[in-house]
């Protein structure tokens, strides 16, 4: 047997409680190695808070889980990314999982401003997958840069041109309304693919006979 299958086989129980909402048999593995609970223990080089927030099931895993790795006072590693630089708040932002990314937010603020390799946020990433509740609570906690502040805007710029096109795509125009009315330059800033937030609304015809929609029309033209 390879040090590899020996490995995969050593975390599989890990694997199969964090997927099963089985905290109790995950329990004492990490009682035994309190490590195993930010460990990378896929191929993916992901974590089993990763795995069971991935899930959108196994909330009460993830709970005992960030619970018990605060306790310990490993927080700083609650936000390991895996081999694409997701956090667990990115799997959370992907599958629509918004319990799970209050509590991860909690614990561990700053997770919202972590970029992955694409240079997505999780904000992004929610309104990327059309997941609209995820959308909206990851815009009440992922702030903007402070003047003089390093990094990246995640509402100027590319990030802020794909940000507000995908929310529009996803036909989420009373969202897009609260985006503009927080941060109206947004609506100047071009996406990945070079367009803005009012070429992508004239390339949606059948948005207008929505109220929220003729209003965003209505203040791109204010603008």
């Amino acid at each position: 047997m390879t040090n590899l299958d020996d490995h995969i086989l050593h975390e599989l129980p890990i694997y199969k409680a964090a997927i099963h909402d089985d905290w109790k048999s995950a329990s004492p593995y990490f009682q035994q190695d309190p490590d195993l609970m930010t460990k990378q223990i896929t191929l993916a080089l992901e974590t089993p808070l990763m795995i069971a927030v991935g899930t959108n099931r196994s909330h009460r895993f993830v709970q005992k889980l960030v619970e018990s790795i605060d306790a310990t006072g490993a927080t700083d590693k609650m936000s390991v990314v895996n081999v694409d630089g997701y956090t667990p708040l990115h799997y959370a932002a992907k599958v629509g999982n918004t319990i799970d990314a209050r509590l991860l937010v909690k614990h561990k603020p700053d997770m919202t401003q972590v970029l992955n390799l694409s240079h997505n946020t999780p904000l992004k990433l929610a309104a990327w997958n059309g997941n609209k509740e995820t959308l909206e609570y990851l815009l009440t906690v992922t702030r903007d840069l402070l003047p003089g502040e390093e990094g990246i805007s995640p509402y100027t710029g590319v990030a802020g041109g794909d940000l507000i096109t995908l929310t529009i795509m996803a036909g989420f125009y009373n969202v897009a309304l609260d985006i503009i009315h927080k941060h109206p330059n947004i609506v100047f800033e071009r996406d990945r693919n070079g367009d803005t937030a009012l070429q992508i609304l004239a390339q949606k015809p059948d948005a207008f006979p929505s109220k929220q929609a003729w209003i965003l029309g209505t203040f791109y033209i204010l603008l």
